[in-house]
């Protein structure tokens, strides 16, 4: 019932009342003991962008307090990511080109029980770690996944509008967490596509691993898990899309 609640309101309130009550910190606790919790964040020349990130997450109590490992997995960037990311986080992996194939080899290399997932660019905000780590004390829970807004002013309503009808059911990739036994059950993420393209990593990412899951187990919607999207893949002109655009294409940024 709470769950239905919370969906309705998020879709019936205004956007500046759902953000001043769902980004705010509940200061709750959470059992880091008995399971072991990283985030994971793959990376492709995201020296713009990556810092802002880091500082999100990094300032967060159970980053700093080493309950929740902080992790960089970078696809060989030529730019400074990598050295930028160093100051932050626990460790830095390196992978293959590719998204999927990025959050996958996380998982295979590093072993955490949940994986919380999060992108190069989003700011998270305060209590978003303990927010979409709590569901997991529950043997039943799968995965979770929380509120998406916009970064960018120009795009606050679209976001929430978007977020609102779609973005709660299904399971975004920069918001979201995942138990990882489960994730390995359904044969982890399907790295035989065209990973430049944008709509075949959503659909396998966030609609069809959305349903496998929520065949293995129960899938949280976490509200307060909330986070503040970029829109750089979005914005219709201006020299950071068409830079951002222009980089895409040429595989040199995912």
């Amino acid at each position: 019932m709470t769950k239905v609640l919370n969906r309705l309101a998020n879709i019936a309130m205004p956007v500046r009342l759902s953000e001043a009550l769902y980004t705010r910190d509940r200061d709750i606790d959470v059992d880091y003991e008995s399971l072991d919790y990283e985030i994971h964040i793959p990376t492709l020349n995201e020296e713009e962008y990556i810092e802002d990130t880091l500082e999100s997450l990094y300032r967060q109590d159970p980053v700093k307090n080493g309950d929740v490992g902080l992790i960089l997995i970078d696809s060989y960037s030529t730019d400074d990511t990598v050295n930028i990311a160093r100051e932050y986080v626990d460790d830095v992996l390196f992978s293959p080109r590719g998204i999927l194939t990025a959050r996958n080899m996380g998982i295979e290399e590093s072993k955490p029980d949940v994986v919380l997932s999060a992108d190069a660019g989003d700011i998270y905000s305060e209590g978003w770690v303990d927010e979409i780590a709590k569901p997991f004390e529950d043997d039943n829970v799968v995965a979770a996944f929380g509120n998406i807004y916009s970064k960018d002013p120009l795009f606050t309503r679209p976001q929430k509008i978007k977020h609102s009808i779609v973005n709660t059911w299904n399971l975004p990739g920069n918001n979201s967490a995942v138990r990882t036994s489960v994730l390995k059950n359904i044969g982890n993420f399907e790295t035989d596509l065209d990973q430049q393209e944008l709509i075949q990593v959503l659909l396998e990412e966030q609609i069809t691993k959305k349903f496998q899951f929520s065949v293995m187990g129960e899938v949280a919607y976490r509200p307060y898990a909330a986070m503040y999207k970029s829109q750089r893949r979005k914005m219709l002109s201006g020299p950071e899309h068409n830079n951002y655009k222009r980089q895409k294409e040429e595989g040199i940024r995912f």
